[in-house]
């Protein structure tokens, strides 16, 4: 029988349940309603994140440091004194912060004995960062207010550590899918 031979029959089509996936997930959260409002939402992200790589690049140029060092090194200003006390503050393995550290240690911003404390040129150096965070932090609350800002700060913290999880768990149940 063809569909044409059909005419108006109904297929019987056996009831099954199939959880949704991918956008259809989405849709059923209520959080977008198709297809557009995700893209539209991806190129606000892309839009943001395009102003801001040129103002993160600007800050670790100009104080000398990339971000991740940069928190390590507030961490020990915030008076966390070992490498497991950085890496809960920073949220990364004591591993990774004591190659962190190590590094800071070289650059003479930090000193390892008699125990861990910022340097002199350390707490220059995070003053100058602290003036040019200031100034940016300025523009956005101006744009926002201080309630929206410190709520947008969470939730962008939320959705890097929900990436971030992703990725891990795409790299670890597809290994083959991040080379391609």
């Amino acid at each position: 029988m063809t569909i044409e031979d059909a005419g108006t029959k109904a297929l019987a089509v056996p009831d099954r349940i199939v959880q949704a996936t991918g956008i259809a997930t989405v849709q059923t959260e209520h959080l977008i309603g198709d297809v557009g409002d995700a893209l539209r939402l991806l190129d606000a992200v892309e839009r943001v994140r395009g102003h801001a790589h040129p103002l993160i690049l600007g800050l670790q140029d100009a104080v000398g440091m990339k971000m991740p060092a940069a928190l390590v090194l507030s961490a020990i200003s915030n008076g966390r004194d070992s490498a497991a006390g950085v890496a809960e503050q920073v949220g990364t393995t004591a591993g990774e912060a004591e190659l962190a550290i190590a590094e800071l240690a070289a650059l003479g911003l930090v000193r390892t004995t008699p125990q861990l404390a910022v340097t002199g040129l350390g707490q220059a150096r995070l003053s100058q960062l602290d003036a040019l965070t200031v100034r940016v932090l300025d523009v956005i609350t101006g744009i926002l207010g201080p309630a929206d800002a410190a709520q947008l700060a969470r939730l962008l913290h939320t959705v890097a550590d929900g990436l971030e999880s992703a990725a891990v768990t795409a790299a670890v149940t597809h290994p083959t899918a991040l080379n391609n």
